[in-house]
């Protein structure tokens, strides 16, 4: 199964690139002199990284995408922050490599993928978030970036749309292989792959437990990243239709009581999913239940807020759970902070991660945030949570969704 979000005891931020047109003011501009601070540190640590050797995939296990996201993403919020060309600079290459190593289907481009890892060959196959961390949203980013600044415009935009037309038809893909379902005409989810392309095309039988059944919540959550982008970028309802109906499948599943709010790692609703062949009868194939792996709730949360952020599925009293759930179910009430899984367990990281995305809302998880990167002991990806945090505070603590406005007109 995929690894946790890049860093530990935090979870990853949504965001995106924007351009900064002549004369726009930066994040950056606005510093305290402890943030600059923060920020050139970070600026150093991520552009090393940049410059260290690509991964490649038939080399590589599935950690291979999530390696990947830890190299591109920090990229992404160092522009946002400063708009520094170098981040860019240092983004394009890395992704022309990612590129390059695309399986190409010679008949059937809905099988172009990244799909032949190690691990591939003992049944661990390409999943929809492999393609959304590692294609869709670093791509997505980059087209807003150029977009938004007609000096980078001049040398990338020819690159930037080319990459957007792929991406689109790229998530498009994942329709074309079975993968997503209809429930009803307010709900929908995706299902696994049943078959895949072998290293010569052929397209084989997913021979996996995993096959034809449902996707886990954090998987497509970590699409939401994507979908949302691409709607903004695009302004096509086909996103926000997309992004609704699978929202609702994933409330429709939530557990509440006066105290907090859980959800299962995943919740069946194919017939593949059931020994029986019957949605509902019997034992199923892979479980539901709450995962001890904490961070992939913290996914899920993450992405509720994006959409909250573009005005869909989620409200104010949603946000508002999330946060209660986190500051008085979940944390330990301690400094530097820990946390408990969603259901009040002892989660698999001992530490548990912290939901920063509701610093969007909350001062307390900004505070709880700073006390994390001050602790002395700093995680590999300390640079990534740096960035995320200095974006966070650059902005007030509001109710407002932040990027309802720019979803494109069309």
């Amino acid at each position: 199964m995929p690894r946790h979000p890049t860093f530990a005891p935090l979870v990853l931020v949504l965001t995106v690139w924007v351009g900064a047109g002549a004369g726009e003011a930066t994040m950056l501009a606005s510093a305290t002199p402890e943030q600059r601070k923060l920020y050139d540190e970070a600026k150093a640590l991520i552009l090393k990284g940049a410059q260290s050797p690509p991964k490649t995939l038939t080399e590589s296990k599935e950690d291979y995408f999530w390696l990947w996201d830890a190299k591109l993403r920090p990229l992404a919020y160092g522009y946002e922050y400063a708009h520094d060309v170098a981040f860019i600079e240092a983004f394009v290459p890395l992704m022309e490599s990612i590129i390059s190593q695309r399986f190409i289907h010679p008949t059937k481009p809905e099988w172009n993928g990244w799909w032949h890892y190690q691990e591939s060959e003992k049944g661990t196959l390409a999943l929809v978030d492999h393609d959304a961390i590692l294609y869709f949203v670093p791509v997505l980013n980059f087209v807003r970036a150029v977009r938004g600044d007609p000096q980078l415009q001049v040398t990338y935009s020819a690159k930037a749309e080319a990459w957007l037309k792929d991406v689109e038809v790229s998530i498009r893909a994942w329709d074309k292989r079975g993968c997503w379902h209809d429930i009803d005409d307010q709900t929908g989810w995706y299902g696994n792959i049943t078959e895949y392309p072998d290293k010569a095309g052929n397209i084989i039988k997913n021979p996996t437990i995993f096959s034809g059944g449902t996707v886990p919540y954090n998987k497509v959550s970590a699409l939401y990243e994507a979908l949302a982008l691409a709607y903004r970028v695009t302004g096509d309802n086909w996103y926000k239709v997309r992004m609704e109906k699978s929202a609702k499948f994933w409330r429709d599943h939530w557990r509440s009581d006066d105290k907090h709010i859980e959800w299962n790692y995943r919740d069946h609703f194919l017939p593949t999913d059931y020994k029986s062949g019957v949605v509902g009868q019997g034992e199923t194939l892979t479980g539901a239940f709450i995962h001890p792996h904490s961070g992939y709730y913290s996914i899920d949360v993450t992405a509720s807020v994006y959409l909250y952020d573009i005005g869909i599925a989620f409200t104010r009293p949603d946000m508002e759970r999330f946060i209660n759930t986190h500051l008085n179910f979940m944390w330990r009430q301690d400094m530097p902070p820990t946390f408990k899984n969603v259901n009040g367990t002892d989660g698999k990281n001992k530490d548990g991660y912290l939901w920063v995305k509701l610093a969007h809302f909350d001062p307390k998880i900004r505070e709880l945030w700073k006390a994390q990167l001050d602790k002395p002991k700093r995680h590999w990806t300390w640079h990534t949570s740096v960035i995320e945090y200095l974006i966070e505070v650059s902005q007030p603590i509001s109710w407002e969704p932040r990027f309802v406005n720019e979803v494109r007109k069309k």
